[in-house]
């Protein structure tokens, strides 16, 4: 079975919970693998180590504000550097739904964008989009 590496970025554990479980819910064909951070700078030392190992991430669920490093400067780093310019996949996760910050995020290749509250079945159902669209194999 193929595997989907999964990296969940917030700086709320009891939120990167919820997402897991949710997450974990869904029918995708594939094992799924998940990665915790409580900022931008921990996901980033995970990213990178996952890359060198040969089992990179394939998409992240990344949190707008968290301290130290937030998802628009992860954001911003991430996607600057050669080897992550495609992949891995971004959803973004915030509350904040004002024009000129998505227009900002946009222009790094953002996947997804989920605004807080949201559901189940809109982690799930944006996953699959992600999953279905980027070709990655799933089994049949």
């Amino acid at each position: 079975m193929n595997k989907l590496r999964i990296m969940l970025v917030d700086d709320s554990s009891n939120l990167r919970h919820v997402i897991k479980r949710y997450i974990a819910s869904g029918e995708f064909g594939m094992e799924l693998i998940f990665f915790e951070a409580g900022d931008g700078a921990v996901a980033m030392q995970t990213i990178q180590e996952q890359d060198v190992i040969g089992e990179p991430i394939d998409v992240i669920f990344l949190d707008w504000m968290m301290p130290r490093v937030t998802g628009y400067e992860f954001l911003m780093q991430i996607k600057s550097m050669e080897p992550f310019k495609e992949r891995p996949f971004i959803v973004m996760l915030t509350a904040e739904t004002y024009a000129e910050q998505i227009n900002a995020i946009q222009k790094y290749n953002v996947d997804a964008y989920v605004t807080k509250p949201f559901t189940q079945e809109d982690l799930v159902s944006t996953l699959m989009k992600i999953v279905d669209g980027k070709g990655l194999k799933r089994a049949v």
